[in-house]
């Protein structure tokens, strides 16, 4: 299960980036941001699946990860092209801090 989460996620990175190569329409700035938000979806599944969590953690969490991954992931292929007054960069980044907050409480739970 570990090993392929790893496997999956490599092939969608490249997927996205043949993809991306191919399609004129398909900007460069998109599909590089498509491909870090595909990668930091795959680390925090392997994360989650190589830790000593409960199970139903795992499980819900995994479900999450896998459903805000989506969503970012198609908040990053329509954003447009500039850094500044981005609001979907921001939606983007404020998924990102979800994923980040629900991936350690468990870990600073199982502490206490």
């Amino acid at each position: 299960m570990k090993k392929i989460v790893l496997i999956i996620g490599m092939c969608l990175v490249l997927l996205n980036t043949l993809v991306g190569l191919i399609i004129s329409a398909y900007e460069p700035f998109n599909y590089l941001l498509t491909d870090l938000s595909l990668v930091l979806t795959t680390v925090f599944i392997f994360v989650l699946a190589n830790s000593k969590i409960d199970d139903g953690f795992k499980i819900g969490l995994a479900v999450l990860f896998s459903i805000t991954g989506i969503v970012r992931f198609l908040l990053l292929m329509f954003i447009p092209q500039q850094w500044e007054n981005n609001g979907i960069l921001i939606g983007a980044i404020g998924i990102l801090v979800l994923e980040i907050i629900c991936l350690t409480v468990p870990f600073v739970a199982k502490k206490w």
